[in-house]
C-alpha cells in the first residue's frame, strides 16, 4: 500500500474544500478584498502544494524529476504560508526562495524542452 498516495488524495479533497468555502465566503462579502480573504485564500495553495509534495513522494521516478516536483509543491505550500507572516525580512527572504523555485522550475522545464530530441 502507499500511504502517500492515500494522503495526497485526502490533501487535494482538502484543497478543493477549502477552495468552495473561499469562493463561499467571498461570494457572501460580495467579493471585497480583504485581510480575511488572503488568509482563507492561502489555505488552498498550502493543501495543494502538501499534496502534489506526498504525490511526489508516492511515485517512483528518476531523482531529478522527482526533486522538481518536491520544489514546485514546497513552492505552493510556502506561498500559502508568507500570508500568515507579519512583514519582515524573512518573509523578504521566504518570497524570494518562492519566486525562485517557480522561475527556476518553469525555466527547467521551457529548457528541457529545447534540448529534448524527438
Amino acid at each position: 500500500m502507499n500511504y502517500f498516495r492515500y494522503l495526497s488524495s485526502f490533501l487535494l479533497l482538502v484543497a478543493l474544500a477549502s477552495m468552495a468555502v473561499l469562493w463561499w465566503q467571498d461570494a457572501g462579502r460580495a467579493f471585497q478584498y480583504d485581510a480575511a480573504h488572503q488568509r482563507a485564500g492561502s489555505l488552498p495553495f498550502i493543501f495543494i502544494g502538501i499534496s502534489f509534495i506526498t504525490f511526489q513522494l508516492s511515485l517512483e521516478r528518476p531523482w531529478h524529476k522527482q526533486v522538481k516536483g518536491l520544489l514546485l509543491g514546497a513552492a505552493f505550500a510556502l506561498w500559502g504560508t508568507e500570508q500568515f507572516i507579519q512583514p519582515c525580512r524573512w518573509l523578504t527572504v521566504l518570497d524570494d526562495v518562492v519566486i525562485g523555485i517557480f522561475v527556476v522550475d518553469l525555466g527547467v522545464t521551457i529548457c528541457g524542452r529545447f534540448f529534448v530530441k524527438k
